[in-house]
C-alpha cells in the first residue's frame, strides 16, 4: 500500500485541516498516511524543494520552483481577501514606505510569499534579516532589523500586546496589491501533493483532506485543544488557545475563497512577479 509523507505546518492556521487525520478521527482508504510536523514556513518551502515530503503547505511563491513535481489542490489555496490577514509591514519607530527602502527589513525566508510580495510591492531595503519562528521576529525587531512583514498577524499582535511593545503600522501588502492587481485575492499559501504518486492518489489525498477540513471547522473546540498541544511540541513555547482560537478562523476564511476568484489572484501574482524577474515563469498552475 502507498505511503504518503504528510509534512503540516506548526502554525495554527495551516495546521487545522490535518489534525483529524493526525488523530486518526478521519481515516483514509487505500493508502497510508505518515506525518512529519514542521516547524517554519521557510523549512517547509526547502522540504518541497528536495521533494522530502510529499503533502505539505508551502508559500505560494514556492509554486514556479516546483511546478513540474506537485499539484496545487484547489480546495487548500490560502488567500487574503481583506486587511485582517494582509501581512502588515509593522516597526517600532513610525517609518513611511521609502523609509523602508533604506530600512533592515525581518522576513521569514528567502521564498516566502511575504518577501516575494515586498520585493513586487516595495522593492528595496538596506538589508534582509531572516528569521523563522514568529516569536524570535518579535526579539529581533529594533534590534537586527527596523520593520517586519508581519505573515502571522494575530499572534504577533497578540505576543506584542503581552509584551507591552507598541507598534507603527506603515503598511501592509494587501493595501499595496490591492493597489496594484484590483480587489482580486492576494495569494498566500498552498497545499501541494507529488506528482510522483499518480494523479488518481493526489485526487483520493483531496477528498479525505477535504473532510478532515470540514471536520475541523465543525468541531473548532476539540481541534484547538490538539492544535495546541502541537505547536507546543513543536516550538517549545505555550500558545494562547484563544490566539489559536482567532488564527484558525481567520485562515478558515482565507481557505475559503471561491476558487475561481483564487485562480485569477494566482495568475496576475505569477505573471507580475514573472514579468519583473522576481519569480520563474509558470507554465501552467496545475490545480486538482
Amino acid at each position: 500500500m502507498v505511503t504518503i509523507k504528510v509534512g503540516p505546518l506548526a502554525d495554527s492556521g495551516d495546521l487545522y485541516p490535518f489534525i483529524p487525520l493526525i488523530e486518526g478521527i478521519i481515516k483514509p482508504e487505500g493508502f497510508n498516511l505518515e506525518f512529519e510536523i514542521i516547524t517554519t514556513v521557510q523549512d517547509t518551502n526547502e522540504k518541497v524543494l528536495k521533494k522530502e515530503v510529499d503533502v505539505a503547505v508551502p508559500s505560494a511563491a514556492m509554486y514556479p520552483y516546483i511546478q513540474d513535481d506537485y499539484y496545487i489542490l484547489g480546495n487548500a489555496i490560502a488567500s487574503a481577501i481583506d486587511g485582517i490577514t494582509g501581512m502588515p509591514v509593522i516597526s517600532l519607530t513610525p517609518l513611511s514606505i521609502e523609509d523602508l527602502k533604506k530600512s533592515r527589513i525581518i522576513v521569514h525566508g528567502h521564498n516566502t510569499t511575504a518577501f516575494t510580495l515586498y520585493k513586487l510591492l516595495i522593492g528595496k531595503y538596506n538589508k534582509l534579516v531572516i528569521v523563522k519562528k514568529v516569536l524570535d521576529e518579535i526579539k529581533a525587531l529594533g534590534k537586527e532589523g527596523d520593520a517586519l512583514v508581519a505573515v502571522h498577524e494575530i499572534k504577533m499582535m497578540y505576543a506584542l500586546e503581552k509584551l507591552g511593545i507598541k507598534v507603527n503600522r506603515v503598511t501592509s501588502m494587501w493595501d499595496l496589491w490591492k493597489n496594484l492587481a484590483g480587489n482580486v485575492p492576494m495569494p498566500l499559501g498552498t497545499v501541494v501533493i507529488n506528482k510522483d504518486l499518480g494523479k488518481d492518489i493526489a485526487l483520493k489525498f483531496k477528498e479525505v483532506y477535504e473532510k478532515s477540513k470540514k471536520y475541523a471547522e465543525k468541531h473548532i473546540d476539540e481541534i484547538i485543544r490538539k492544535d495546541a498541544e502541537i505547536m507546543k511540541e513543536a516550538h517549545k513555547e505555550n500558545i494562547d488557545e484563544e490566539i489559536i482560537r482567532k488564527t484558525i478562523w481567520a485562515d478558515i476564511q482565507e481557505y475559503n475563497v471561491p476558487l475561481e476568484d483564487v485562480k485569477r489572484g494566482m495568475e496576475i501574482f505569477y505573471n507580475l512577479t514573472a514579468d519583473r524577474g522576481i519569480l520563474p515563469k509558470v507554465k501552467k498552475i496545475d490545480i486538482i
